[in-house]
């Protein structure tokens, strides 16, 4: 086996669970890689563009844990792959983007091709590293370190095929100054947690927020909350840590209005991992104190107004949690009346014209339509405005969304990677005519991989949600938001995979159940009526939300303050 920094490099990824390698060969460097990663028995997957390639090597860490792998090529590659870097770096995803470059030693002498990758690089990526030949395991080592260190990240490893004396590394100040935080003894740990706990002792009506840093504690959150009546919402990222057939999963929180009834009513917000990029930029006017429990420093607590954050061991927080807990002024099963009241809006909404189909008639006969465990993948774009509530979920990762960057061309690269990382479960990918645009290429790469992904584009030839924006303003025409008629099913056809055309709920549950037989993708082209999106962005985001929570608010929650059970401390 080599020793060059190529296989000591993929030798360290193999060491820490990595399977896969993403992307894009070119010459030099680049060659050494893929070799090096045969050796380490690592299987490259070649993808049609760069950002792909990182968004699936990003989806593979967030599905198995280990660290994502991609490959690119200097100058173009690696500037096409930005915004896969980007998503990793807003969602905390641990990916090593492997570069070749233009020799430093040449670098005065030769343009073509030549960027400041470091740069470049140092502008996205939580740290970026230039690894030259002669470079040792102990540089090498560093870079791989940096990508899981708290909080997870992207991490740019540019292969200089020159010798150098020292390897240049480049961090973001907030990712050098952050580590992950080790549990004090536990008289100081008890110490740390001391505000949490009073805080739960004088709360009537506590509720909590978990976020996707709680994810690897889903057993003990559990264990302390379900059953306990006190309603849990989820952020995008989370969904599935409270299983949405507990009755204290209340559905999701976005910055939005749909969870407004529980968040005004409560006294107390306890956020378990919750990392406020993933929220829209929106107010936060609720009353009651929110306490932020993270294991690493964070800026949320800027986003919630007054909010107090406690950096501390999050098991440690959660047994606290569970030691508390014992009973509220919450109404019974408030958290499933309120998801209930949200579907209940949302479904209203689902009217179409004749021969299309609604977008939340698609999502629940699909939904209908496939196995409880399977994997659901979403784009941006209006239609995740129905997909992300109206999907339920037993378990973290069945529904995969780019959360803290919202990427357009996300669904389809997710859903490969999911293929591959979770064999025999189905995975569906929810997808616009925008985003399968951007990455209609990728479905030849399903159909190489014989993967049995199901494309579910919701066909209306427009920016739905960009149009729906725009109307507000007065501003732009329909030529800036519109697209010409697509046929996705023939492009899929074309492509080596099948695809099929629906027009009704009928014909959409006949092409699940077919594709769902087939060892091999389908893309189901759903032509749609998008004019209940801008009821949905109302009912999610807007006044039509908040009326609707207060009208929930005024017949579930008026709750007698005498006759209310108050919060128990052991």
């Amino acid at each position: 086996m080599g020793s060059g920094p190529a296989d000591i490099l993929l030798r360290a990824l193999a060491l820490g669970g990595t399977r896969l390698l993403f992307g894009l060969p070119g010459g030099g460097p680049n060659l050494d890689v893929i070799g090096a990663a045969a050796s380490a028995h690592m299987r490259f997957i070649l993808t049609h563009s760069e950002t792909a390639a990182v968004i699936m090597a990003a989806t593979s860490a967030d599905l198995t844990g280990a660290t994502g792998a991609a490959l690119v090529t200097r100058g173009p590659g690696l500037a096409s792959a930005m915004n896969g870097i980007a998503h990793a770096a807003l969602d905390r995803l641990p990916v090593i983007v492997i570069a070749d470059s233009i020799p430093g030693h040449d670098a005065r002498r030769i343009s073509h091709q030549r960027l400041d990758q470091h740069s470049l690089s140092s502008a996205v990526a939580k740290m970026a590293v230039t690894v030259h030949s002669d470079a040792d395991e102990a540089v090498v080592g560093r870079a791989v370190e940096a990508a899981v260190a708290q909080p997870p990240g992207p991490v740019v490893v540019t292969m200089d095929p020159g010798p150098a004396r020292t390897s240049t590394l480049s961090a973001r100040p907030e990712a050098a100054a952050v580590s992950k935080v080790v549990a004090d003894p536990a008289a100081g740990l008890a110490s740390q947690l001391a505000p949490l706990a009073a805080a739960l002792a004088s709360a009537e009506r506590p509720l909590t927020i978990v976020g996707a840093d709680a994810i690897p504690h889903t057993a003990s959150l559990r264990s302390a909350l379900v059953g306990s009546g006190i309603p849990v919402l989820h952020t995008y990222r989370a969904r599935g840590v409270i299983p949405d057939s507990a009755s204290e999963a209340a559905g999701l929180i976005t910055g939005g209005t749909m969870e407004w009834p529980l968040l005004a009513a409560a006294d107390l917000i306890v956020g378990i991992g919750v990392d406020a990029v993933e929220l829209i930029p929106a107010t936060w006017d609720y009353a009651a104190h929110v306490m932020l429990v993270s294991e690493v420093p964070t800026t949320s607590a800027e986003y919630f107004t007054g909010a107090s954050e406690l950096v501390v061991s999050l098991s440690a927080a959660i047994a606290l949690l569970r030691r508390h807990v014992r009973s509220s002024s919450w109404p019974a099963t408030v958290g499933q009346a309120a998801k209930a009241e949200v579907t209940s809006r949302l479904l209203a909404a689902a009217v179409s014209g004749p021969g299309l189909m609604s977008p939340i008639q698609v999502v629940t006969t699909v939904r209908a339509c496939t196995p409880r465990n399977t994997i659901a993948t979403v784009d941006a774009g209006a239609h995740m405005l129905a997909v992300m509530p109206l999907w339920e979920v037993d378990e973290p990762h069945q529904l995969l969304i780019s959360s803290g960057l919202a990427t357009m061309g996300y669904a389809l690269p997710a859903a490969i990677a999911a293929s591959l990382c979770e064999s025999g479960v189905p995975v569906v990918a929810f997808t616009g005519d925008g985003g399968l645009g951007l990455t209609l290429a990728e479905i030849e790469t399903a159909v190489r991989l014989r993967l049995p992904v199901i494309v579910v584009v919701f066909n209306d030839s427009a920016l739905s949600l960009i149009k729906i924006k725009q109307r507000p303003t007065g501003q732009g025409d329909e030529a800036a938001v519109s697209y010409g008629e697509v046929s996705f099913a023939q492009a899929a056809r074309a492509l080596g995979a099948d695809g099929s055309t629906v027009r009704d709920t009928r014909s959409l549950a006949d092409a699940l159940t077919a594709a769902l037989a087939r060892n091999a993708p389908t893309v189901i082209d759903a032509m749609i009526d998008p004019g209940c999106y801008p009821r949905v962005l109302d009912l999610t985001r807007g006044a039509a939300g908040r009326e609707g929570g207060q009208r929930f608010s005024d017949q579930y929650l008026a709750v007698s303050q005498k006759s209310a059970g108050r919060l128990e401390c052991g």
